[in-house]
């Protein structure tokens, strides 16, 4: 029986590993990794009934809910997200054990447990015992949060402690002497950032009974002290002060102080005796002492001074107290300074401009419960009255101070969040206004004081980034607050009071023009679209208005995930989880979705809906749509708007194939630009309407003016309305031109403009006030095509003098349209710009040459708004200015206020301006225009535009993710292919200071390099290491300390920053590595204004593509020029080479450097780098000796030979382990280590080529999507159609590049059944090629494993009868026996 158990193992574990990946050791990566990362191939029922096979050192390589905790805290993922990836493995966990329970032997006496699994260990894998009780499960929960906190927080000192010199000791600093008050700031302060930010992670556990005090507190000690020995001889070097300043942040939790600590206090002091333990009294007085660290345990003693006993003789019951003691006054000195400078009013402390002020003053905040926040409120909003304006006398507030971001930054979290918790009850979440406290008397509304300070929204965004975790129930708060409000705006008649009209406008200011950061990477950000649905439609405040429609353009241009396209197919979404332990979000819950068109469209505005189009086709160029199955594109582009849009070819070259088949099958699409009113016909209209003349009275008359209204009450007359507007504002400029006597020469109109009639703005004020505020984005499109049709109809080919001043009026003197909207619509997509002349003119002006316009850019550009704008101070001070000269106006009363005309009807309520303004609302709308105008070809009026726009981009909030994926989109686009373009893209739109890219790409943009022939292999490792550090969660130093801090850089998680910028990189030399070719492929716009193409239309260079087949070969096209690209070539040679990879230089080991390989092909485009490395497989199959040779021969299992074989079990036990393998029925061959752990290989010298290559494959494949399968199904087709493979270990190295993929292949049956198809195909192929086949009872090893292969496959991953019959034919070319036990296989 036992040989039969050997036998049967033996087949199992080479089985396993054909099915297991070579290293399974993929970082779960947060906003990066796709949905079924988190459930890991060694998670998977099927998997896990082989995973017991193999060695301890092989399981793990694999996944864990510690490593992926450890992976998302690392990488600043937010809670919801932990507890997302905690419950989605534990759900595959719990799977994976029923499965095998359901699999094993189950005797008799066993109890059955949860999921069919049963009490004996036995029948789980080791490592996979999950509980199935609630409470169990907090705790098990509780303990996996504790073990990768306190592992984190361990590499964290060890790796300060190894930058820092604590053994040199400071002469002027002794033991025996009080020290002076001066604050010792490190050198290496920068290394502080990371105990911030665990801090804050630990801090919010505490806080929300995640993990208990008592755990952290008991962790912390067994790390400097193992448990195996209370007097550890390594404990001195472990010892800390870091980890005495992590337990002093938790004493400000309420319930830590009067719970635990009270509790040990009172009694035998137990925590405090080993928190004295631990202490390190070198560290204060070494050369990179830090206060506010060491001072911990001083501060922890003056914390708690009120609950210690006996006080006198608190030292005779501690004795180390005497080395603690020598720096207590320090404490006490800061105490007193403190209080004298508050009392004094003497704030700069508060500014943060001197760091040893902020060092003191947090210090003060460790040791005092709510001293320092208090007092930072008390400055922010003081108790005396000082009332100053915004914008007018209605929006007032009471002048307080800005406090500094280092001071917050350093500020203890318990600190932050009672500073938070004051703003938001007092400032932002009471329904009447802000709330203040005067003379003692109860918080209450003041008269005259109705809008909070500017600095005060100044800290709230400043806390909510250094503070993310123990603050981000509030913003959850918020944002359900929002979600309330918007659906009472869909009932369509909501009024709202001042107070709460003025709350909104503030918020979506707030999270519009300072958390667009915080939001891109929220758990929940793909569904804030939810929050703001009926208030785009229903909002009748303009003001409020203009912020929502800007808020939403840039919320929508943060998706980057499919979660946003479920979000808008999910019509049952009910808010964000008000809850600190949040259920599963993600894959597990996505699954369940039934996905529905919502009723109604989600965008009444064509500036939103066209915007949502180009995401939408953004994410499933980048993301693919495979993963999500039941999620239609066709669905989610038709949710947008009530009538789908018409896309001209130049925009469709570069949308995804399923988009651009719903926009050509459709039959709700236009078939083309809609075509524009005549001038004629306005003409007309003006003359048969006569309540038109209402506008040319010089006097009122309100039944005209009735009639006009009712006229254009109807919604298909309304955009005529502005025609009729340009036409009668036409002819009084001409008739203002002709009696002009200073008219000049060119032909120019006077700069005064015409006079208008006194009547004539009041009334189109009016009528324009009628209109939805949603559909103005559209009227101006129509308007655009108007006038572009006007000037057509005179024969120009670009605007006249007269129109482009014309235009400049409307927009900024009359303010009757909105200067983003005409951006928009001149680069709305649905007009070709490659071959429109006229629109390219008319965008040149209202971006470059508009004198209006160019007057605020020069302001803005003396101004000098700074792109660091939590470190501008004096940021509050230029938007004032600003405003003061340029003021805004959000109802086109504009030139009417400055003729002092009574308004009717009035003005609505003047909501405060704090960051919003024309430039700002302006940027997501350029965002927009970038794209059409890289599809539009023409390099001049691009680069001119962006060296021209570039200052605007400093307070764009997400500026690399922007260019990053501007490059990705149009990668191929011969636009960028110029070195001139990519330079000015890139100086636009990124600020250098805050990037930390190669010095070969900095050297680029400056200049001083203008091509990618300076890139070699010593640059492919450099960047190799970078991306294999951060995927391994390296600590490093900076390598420049021009950087910000950690959590105010653009993306937080350091492994997708490093991600985004080496892709930046790449595809910056993959243009310039295209730009000889591409300059026959790009549009000659000079040729064409002189009508030099070879057939007169211009066309001097290359085609137009505007057709499908002319698309689809274009893009075959860049496959080919993709699949040639030096670089990556360089980079897999690299890879393969062990000799070349820079493990040993860089200090990592392992399959490290071969999976950030993987990470980095699946976030560039798949043709780059993804698609090459699959197809790949077909060289290392056809061409590698190892796989070129066929294994032993073996006979097929009878019972005679059982019998004889059984009976000799216990001499062959004594044999070499070679010899029991062929024994036990398996023959070893050469090409045993081709599927041996990549680990293994490695530490013994046996690494190999095709190891190196599967380990590469299935990194690529765990990370990539569908696309990535498709390019592996094609592969394995195009060699089993060239018939050239000749051994069978061939097709044993093909189905492992299959095993591991088999859970998500079989979600894709047609692929699925194709690669089974070409496996067995194959299979035959080789069949009559195996010499060793000497008869038709002899098989061999890697064959009989194969036919396991595909037993597995039946069991586990059936697809399905009908797919076997397809396969059929190939199996009846197979020999006898080998049919045979295929057939029984199909057949079960």
């Amino acid at each position: 029986m036992q040989y039969i158990v050997d036998l049967c193992f033996g087949r199992k574990r080479r089985l396993g590993r054909i099915l297991l990946p070579p290293d399974g050791s993929w970082p779960l990566i947060a906003h990066a990794s796709r949905a079924h990362t988190v459930k890991h191939v060694y998670d998977q029922p099927a998997y896990a009934l082989v995973r017991d096979s193999l060695t301890f050192e092989e399981t793990e390589r694999g996944p864990s809910a510690n490593k992926y905790v450890a992976d998302l805290l690392y990488q600043r993922a937010p809670t919801d997200e932990i507890y997302a990836a905690i419950r989605n493995h534990r759900i595959m966990k719990k799977k994976a054990i029923a499965a095998v329970a359901g699999d094993s032997y189950i005797p008799n006496s066993s109890t059955i447990g949860f999921g069919g699994a049963t009490d004996s260990a036995a029948t789980a894998p080791s490592g996979m015992a999950m509980s199935d009780n609630a409470e169990t499960e907090k705790h098990e929960v509780s303990q996996l949060l504790l073990d990768s906190m306190a592992q984190r927080i361990e590499h964290i000192v060890r790796y300060i402690q190894s930058q820092c010199d604590f053994e040199s000791l400071l002469n002027e600093r002794k033991l025996n002497e009080n020290s002076d008050p001066t604050m010792i700031v490190p050198r290496n302060i920068q290394y502080w950032e990371y105990m911030n930010e665990v801090a804050d992670q630990l801090y919010y556990f505490v806080l929300f009974d995640a993990i208990s005090y008592k755990d952290v507190h008991e962790r912390f000690y067994a790390t400097v002290f193992p448990k195996d020995s209370d007097i550890h001889p390594g404990s001195e070097a472990r010892k800390d002060n870091s980890y005495i300043w992590l337990l002093l942040q938790l004493f400000h939790i309420e319930k830590v102080s009067v719970g635990p600590i009270r509790q040990d206090l009172a009694g035998d002091e137990d925590l405090l005796d080993q928190m004295l333990q631990m202490y390190n009294e070198q560290q204060i007085v070494s050369k990179d002492a830090f206060y506010l660290r060491d001072l911990a345990l001083q501060a922890t003693m003056t914390h708690q001074q009120g609950n210690i006993r006996d006080n006198q003789g608190f030292k005779f019951r501690h004795p180390r107290m005497a080395v603690v003691m020598p720096f207590a006054p320090v404490v006490y000195q800061l105490q007193q300074e403190f209080g004298r400078q508050f009392k004094d009013e003497n704030y700069e402390q508060f500014d943060g401009n001197d760091i040893c002020s902020v060092m003191k003053t947090a210090t003060v905040s460790q040791f005092r419960q709510f001293a320092v926040p208090n007092s930072l409120y008390t400055y922010l909003v003081p108790p005396k009255e000082s009332i100053k304006r915004l914008q007018n006398d209605s929006t007032t507030y009471l002048e307080g101070g800005n406090i500094g971001y280092r001071l917050l930054d350093y500020t203890n979290v318990g600190g932050k969040h009672r500073l938070l918790q004051l703003v938001y009850k007092m400032m932002l979440a009471h329904e009447l206004g802000p709330q203040f406290q005067f003379d003692g008397k109860q918080p209450s509304v003041r008269e005259g004081i109705t809008c909070v300070s500017p600095h005060i929204v100044d800290t709230v965004y400043r806390l909510l980034y250094n503070a993310p975790y123990s603050n981000e129930l509030m913003m959850k708060e918020v944002l359900e607050k929002l979600r309330r409000c918007d659906k009472v705006m869909a009932t369509g008649n909501a009024r709202f009071s001042p107070a709460t009209l003025r709350w909104l406008y503030t918020i979506y200011q707030l999270m519009n023009c300072r958390l667009l950061r915080f939001f891109k990477y929220y758990a929940h950000a793909s569904h804030l679209v939810h929050h703001l649905r009926h208030s785009l439609v229903h909002t009748a405040h303009r003001q409020l208005y203009s912020s929502l429609e800007c808020f939403a353009l840039c919320l929508v241009n943060l998706q980057h995930d499919v979660g946003f396209l479920q979000a808008l197919m999910n019509p049952a979404y009910h808010g964000i989880p008000l809850t600190p332990h949040p259920s599963a979000i993600g894959a597990a819950v996505a699954r369940s979705i039934a996905y529905l068109k919502p009723k109604d469209a989600w965008f009444e505005c064509a500036m939103l809906s066209r915007n949502a189009v180009m995401v939408i086709s953004r994410i499933a160029i980048m993301r693919g749509l495979g993963d999500v199955p039941g999620l239609s594109l066709a669905d989610c582009l038709d949710s947008l708007s009530p009538q789908p849009q018409y896309w001209a070819p130049s925009v469709l070259r570069y949308l995804p194939r399923l988009a651009r088949a719903y926009y050509a099958k459709n039959p709700r699409v236009p078939k083309g630009p809609q075509p524009s009113v005549s001038a004629a016909a306005i003409r007309q209209l003006i003359e048969g309407r006569p309540v038109h003349s209402v506008m040319l009275l010089a006097q009122p008359n309100p039944q005209a003016e009735a009639g006009l209204l009712a006229f254009y009450a109807e919604a298909k007359r309304q955009p005529l309305f502005l025609f009729v507007v340009w036409v009668l504002l036409e002819r009084l400029t001409a008739t203002h031109a002709s009696a002009d006597d200073s008219k000049g020469e060119d032909g120019t109109p006077p700069k005064d403009g015409p006079v208008l009639p006194a009547m004539m703005l009041v009334v189109v004020r009016r009528v324009l006030l009628s209109f939805p505020v949603s559909q103005m984005s559209t009227y101006t499109s129509s308007l655009i095509d108007f006038v572009v049709g006007c000037e057509a109809e005179r024969g120009l080919a670009e605007p006249s003098a007269a129109t482009t001043q014309l235009l400049d009026d409307v927009m900024f003197k009359y303010h009757l349209l909105h200067h983003e909207h005409v951006v928009f619509a001149l680069t709305r997509g649905e007009h070709d710009l490659r071959t429109d002349r006229m629109r390219l003119a008319l965008t040149r002006f209202v971006l470059l040459e508009s004198p209006s316009f160019t007057e605020r850019l020069n302001e803005w550009h003396r101004l000098d708004f700074q792109g660091r704008y939590w470190a501008d101070y004096r940021h509050w001070a230029k938007q004032e200015t600003y405003l003061t000269k340029f003021p805004e106006f959000f109802e086109h009363e504009g030139h009417l206020a400055a003729s002092n005309v009574v308004l009717d009807p009035p003005p609505a309520l003047s909501l405060p301006i704090y960051y919003e303004n024309r430039m700002v609302r302006l940027l997501p709308v350029l965002e927009f225009a970038l794209g059409r105008l890289i599809e539009a070809e023409n390099r001049v009026l691009l680069r001119a535009v962006l060296d021209r726009m570039g200052i605007l981009y400093r307070l764009h909030q997400v500026p690399l993710t922007t260019l990053m994926n501007t490059l990705f989109v149009y990668f191929n686009a011969p636009t960028l292919h110029d070195a001139a373009v990519m330079r000015s893209l890139s100086l636009s739109l990124l600020d250098m200071t805050q990037q930390n890219f190669s010095r070969e790409f900095e050297l680029f943009v400056r200049g001083e390099l203008s091509d990618a022939g300076s890139i070699d292999a010593k640059y492919i490792c450099r960047m190799m290491v970078r991306i294999t550090r951060a995927i391994t969660r390296h600590l490093g130093k900076p390598e420049s300390d021009k950087l910000p801090e950690v959590h105010y850089r653009e993306i937080p998680n350091p492994i997708l920053l490093c991600l985004t910028e080496c892709v930046v990189e790449l595809l910056t030399w993959w243009c310039l590595d295209n730009s000889a070719r591409s300059s026959a492929r790009l549009y000659s716009h000079s040729a064409a204004a002189e009508g030099e193409g070879a057939d007169g239309s211009g066309r001097a260079r290359g085609p137009l593509p505007s057709t499908e087949p002319e698309f689809r070969a274009e893009e075959d096209d860049g496959q080919k020029r993709a699949a040639e690209w030096p670089l990556a070539r360089q980079w897999l040679d690299i890879v393969m080479d062990p000799a070349k990879r820079p493990e040993c230089a860089a200090g990592i080991s392992g399959a490290s450097c071969i999976h950030s390989t993987g990470v980095l092909a699946n976030v560039l485009p798949d043709e780059l780098m993804a698609f090459p490395y699959v197809r790949y497989l077909a060289d290392i199959v056809l061409h590698e000796p190892m796989l070129q040779t066929i294994s032993g021969p073996k006979r097929y299992f009878s019972f005679a030979e059982f019998s004889r074989a059984s009976g000799k079990y216990q001499q062959q036990q004594q044999q070499h382990p070679q010899q029991q393998q062929r024994a036990a029925g398996g023959t070893p061959f050469a090409a045993t280590t081709v599927f041996n752990s990549f680990e293994h290989n490695r530490i013994h010298g046996m690494a190999n080529r095709p190891n190196t290559y599967l380990t590469l494959l299935h990194g690529i494949l765990h990370y990539g999507g569908t696309g990535t399968f498709s390019a592996l199904g094609e592969t394995i087709h195009a060699l089993a159609a060239s018939g050239e493979l000749c051994s069978d270990v061939q097709l044993l190295y093909l189905c492992a590049t299959v095993g591991p993929a088999l859970y998500r292949l079989v979600d894709h049956d047609a692929l699925y059944v194709q690669i089974l198809g070409d496996l067995v195909l194959i299979m035959a192929q080789i069949c009559p090629r195996v010499t060793t086949l000497v008869d038709t009872y002899t098989t061999t090893d890697a064959l009989e494993q194969a036919v396991d292969f595909f037993c597995f496959v039946k069991d586990q991953f059936d697809p399905g009868r009908a797919a076997w019959r397809r396969i059929a034919p190939h199996i009846s070319a197979l020999p006898s026996l080998l049919r045979y036990q295929l057939q029984c296989i199909v057949d079960q």
